[in-house]
């Protein structure tokens, strides 16, 4: 299509596609830390059952009105292996004779004890308040947390195709603007939610929500500008999201209430919602969709904004129409959703995408969502594993101008199998060394979901672009809830979670020789250009057509 030529008249790269990458950036910023939030929210300080001397019953008062708080519960609670209380359990009596400094507590096997009856006391030093300090999510319980995450992400998995098929359909501008204003709502709603299970409900609506945002918003981003700025688009997104994961860290520290973290996030919501609404709908999409009337005022309106008001005024319906009428009926004719399932390349090339996506994510996330494991310190953990995504971004940009997608691809999945594998055979001693090689993976794991996002936008035609999108969005949140769900494996079979992360990124590598190298090659709109893009590679057609393909795609 000759859609490009007509942006590049316009203008595909001033002020207008600089004032929509600074708002995506933004956008990147607050949306990296929805996912990871509950590390902080759901953080589980240090506790024990709750010690009825400290009360002060009336019938116990004369003993216990002279002792120590560290006394009474030595005679309350026993002491665990790493001689600290034990988090769960209590004396069924109490153990007055530990009071005596002759007798031991290291040997109180014989002696009855009984689950926490009457409630936890929690350390309040680090988390004034989190979920599992509120609703008690800990012992028996504390698997609660890993099914909170589960239903949150589940949000993304079952809206991400829905929202790809209304994107598609009825514009990427809508979407964005009522679903950054639902997000604001029940965000605000969640910071004051009464019970856990409202509280998982409105998580799953909050991703639900998120997830339209964040695809919506880098398809309009990457529709309005011409293809060679968009590895630079996405790489910048991609180092806002590092940012913003960074600075979670520094942010859960100085807010160390969930009520109030939960708040800060969703609040900037409604400004988004306001911009959006003021902002174009995508023209790439309307001409596609044979709208051509209103791309023509979006174009007029980006020409305007870029300070080319004379092309603004020359540009005309007719003759947008006599440049699009084909191309838009060939467009409505294959833009059929059944078509990505009947046409076996599309077929073969969302199924192996899909796998390589499901892979790379199923393992970052498990690592992601509990970064305990990582080290004792989360906020400066937290704020490591986003600093590292920057120097691995940067690099990044320079691999998607250079090398090709293929060959990344696989180095990408093979790198994160690779730091996982290593960490099992790794003592939990050793907690620098661990740090750096997870350090590492997730250097990989961002570096992948920009080679991702580029491959995607070149791999799919425009017309099924957002559906398509979806799809790999709801395939990446089911990668990032099973990987949750697995963690609950732990309690069984303490190493389970890690092996299933190393083996399957390097499993998956076998996928990415089915899918198709689009290095160098111009954005498609229709299934059309990509069967005669599939011929092109496998050098079925002549060059003749060669120079078709080339001039009447994209470029």
């Amino acid at each position: 299509m000759a859609f490009d030529e007509i942006l590049h008249h316009v203008g595909d790269s001033g002020r207008f596609q600089i004032l929509m990458i600074v708002l995506f950036n933004i956008l990147s910023l607050l949306s990296s830390s929805h996912d990871f939030m509950e590390n902080f929210t759901a953080a589980i300080p240090d506790h024990h059952c709750r010690v009825n001397l400290l009360d002060n019953p009336i019938t116990e008062i004369n003993i216990t009105m002279n002792l120590t708080t560290e006394a009474m519960m030595k005679v309350s609670i026993p002491m665990g292996p790493n001689q600290k209380l034990e988090p769960c359990r209590r004396f069924r009596h109490t153990q007055w004779q530990f009071l005596n400094p002759n007798i031991s507590t290291s040997n109180i096997t014989e002696l009855e004890t009984e689950p926490c009856l009457d409630g936890w006391t929690y350390d309040h030093s680090v988390f004034t308040s989190t979920i599992v300090t509120e609703w008690n999510l800990v012992c028996d319980f504390q698997s609660f947390r890993y099914y909170a995450q589960a239903t949150s992400l589940a949000g993304h998995v079952l809206i991400s195709p829905l929202s790809g098929i209304v994107s598609d359909r009825f514009g990427r501008k809508p979407l964005l603007v009522y679903c950054c204003l639902a997000y604001g709502i029940l965000g605000t709603y969640c910071a004051f939610v009464p019970n856990f299970s409202l509280y998982c409900v409105l998580r799953f609506l909050l991703s639900a929500s998120m997830s339209t945002v964040m695809n919506s918003s880098l398809i309009l981003v990457l529709e309005e500008m011409s293809v060679k700025w968009c590895t630079t688009a996405v790489i910048l997104g991609g180092l806002f999201m590092s940012i913003g994961q960074a600075g979670l860290g520094g942010l859960a520290y100085m807010m160390s209430d969930w009520h109030r973290l939960q708040l800060a996030f969703a609040l900037p919501y409604f400004i988004f919602s306001l911009l959006f609404c003021l902002g174009p709908e995508s023209a790439r999409w309307l001409m596609t969709t044979g709208k051509i009337d209103r791309a023509l005022k979006e174009l007029q309106k980006i020409a305007s904004i870029n300070g080319k008001k004379d092309i603004a005024q020359n540009l005309t319906t007719e003759s947008l129409r006599s440049k699009f009428k084909e191309d838009v009926n060939s467009t409505r004719k294959h833009a059929k959703i059944k078509n990505i399932i009947i046409n076996p390349i599309m077929r073969k090339t969302m199924l192996c995408f899909s796998s390589v996506i499901f892979a790379e994510i199923f393992s970052s996330f498990g690592i992601l969502l509990d970064i305990r494991i990582l080290g004792k310190n989360i906020f400066l953990t937290q704020f490591l594993l986003g600093a590292v995504d920057i120097p691995s971004k940067l690099l990044t940009y320079f691999a998607l101008r250079h090398v090709r997608r293929r060959p990344l691809t696989a180095y990408l999945l093979l790198s994160v199998g690779s730091c996982i594998t290593i960490t099992m055979f790794l003592p939990e001693e050793m907690h620098v060394l661990r740090l750096i090689i997870f350090l590492l993976a997730k250097g990989s794991y961002a570096a992948s979901l920009c080679v991702f996002s580029v491959y995607n936008q070149e791999l799919t035609p425009t017309a099924l672009r957002s559906t398509l999108a979806g799809i790999y969005s709801m395939v990446f949140r089911l990668a990032g809830m099973l990987s949750a769900l697995v963690l609950v494996t732990r309690n069984y079979f303490v190493h389970l979670p890690m092996i299933l992360y190393g083996i399957l990124p390097i499993v998956a590598i076998i996928n990415v020789y089915f899918l198709p190298e689009t290095f160098n090659l111009p954005f498609i709109d229709d299934i059309k250009d990509m069967e005669k893009r599939s011929g092109l590679i496998n050098k079925s057609i002549s060059k003749k057509e060669e120079q078709d393909f080339l001039e009447t795609t994209e470029c």
